[in-house]
């Protein structure tokens, strides 16, 4: 069995990606920058990855927050020889790895970037509507805050607060002003009626790589805290109530684990020629392992060599779909589906897929 690492291990979604590791029997490395953990290395840093990874290794990368990452860990991945996979969500760093596709698979490694609920769990959603040609998908992050505020999460959103923000609108990338625009998403009980926001994503560079005839694709939130979304929507008009929040943010985090909700979820509304579906996930207190799973099963599955594929991997193909509802329902997570007009259905436990089945 190769090594698995994971950078930035000790953090809070990386944290979860090993604990999901050693739940499947696995011997994850943690490496952090800061030390306390296997090995000491820096994603940013060539010299101390240089001597702390090697070929051959699964590396699984959850340092964010990644808006401002360099392609340091990519290049000697390629450059070194081990596989790479990160739980990225972010745009840009979407786009630096997607623009290193004709290196990457010479190379020898697999690459799997925005392995997490952004974008294969999201790709994994669409999937599961049934429309074989979407046109319109917009996504709804609904996190179940009392449990997931942490500093990189929440760094993460500030971004798209009264910036601005690439969706992308008639086939191509456009530029927003993030949390300015809202829409409201029907979700399953108890989730119920939502309004959330306009933020990025690197949905909107991904999901079009696996479903080409993807016009749009919206990705919003609601934060979950009570009386914080108004806030925040006052914030992208005032730049002054923006900055005191950047200040204040360690209260912030405080307090929406304090007032925060308890359950979860992630939605998809998808539009094919004549048709529309909803599928969601509702996830009471457990939401934040649906972040994590993606990246925990491909890096065993690579680790166990049983991963077949090579080159840079669509979100699609990160994980099973079969083998993503067995994980999910394990942790009590649910997925309901249901056609325009129809109630929320649960999906049934027999989800066939021409995903990897390996996974």
């Amino acid at each position: 069995m190769k090594r698995i690492v994971v950078l930035g291990g000790s953090g809070f979604f990386g944290g979860a990606v090993v604990e999901r590791l050693r739940s499947d029997g696995a011997r994850p490395l943690v490496g952090s920058r800061r030390g306390g953990g296997d090995s000491r290395v820096d994603a940013e840093d060539p010299e101390s990855i240089r001597r702390e990874l090697r070929p051959g290794d699964v590396v699984v990368d959850a340092a964010g927050p990644f808006q401002d990452r360099s392609p340091a860990l990519l290049d000697a991945a390629i450059g070194t020889g081990f596989d790479l996979i990160d739980i990225s969500d972010s745009l840009e760093y979407a786009l630096k790895v997607w623009s290193r596709r004709s290196e990457i698979a010479p190379a020898g490694i697999r690459v799997l970037t925005a392995c997490s609920s952004v974008s294969a769990v999201t790709a994994a959603l669409v999937r599961w509507s049934g429309i074989a040609k979407p046109v319109r998908v917009g996504v709804c992050l609904v996190p179940a805050t009392r449990f997931t505020a942490n500093a990189g999460a929440a760094a993460s959103l500030l971004r798209s607060v009264g910036a601005p923000v690439r969706v992308r609108r008639g086939g191509r990338l456009v530029v927003r002003p993030g949390w300015r625009e809202s829409r409201v998403f029907a979700m399953p009980a108890p989730l119920l009626s939502r309004r959330a926001y306009l933020c990025e994503s690197a949905d909107a560079v991904l999901l079009p790589e696996v479903w080409p005839s993807l016009a749009d694709v919206d990705f919003f939130v609601d934060s979950n805290v009570p009386g914080l979304d108004a806030i925040l929507r006052a914030a992208a008009r005032w730049s002054g109530l923006r900055r005191s929040i950047d200040r204040l943010q360690s209260w912030g985090l405080a307090a929406a684990r304090l007032a925060g909700a308890q359950t979860g979820g992630l939605a998809v509304d998808v539009e094919g020629e004549g048709e529309r579906v909803r599928v969601a996930l509702v996830a009471p207190r457990t939401g934040h392992y649906s972040a994590a799973l993606p990246a925990a099963a491909a890096a065993r599955a690579l680790a166990e060599t049983r991963f077949q594929e090579s080159g840079l991997i669509p979100p699609d193909r990160h994980i099973d779909a079969q083998s993503l509802l067995d994980r999910f329902d394990a942790l009590g997570i649910a997925v309901y589906r249901a056609r325009s007009g129809d109630s929320w259905a649960r999906i049934s436990q027999s989800w066939t897929s021409s995903a990897p089945r390996s996974l």
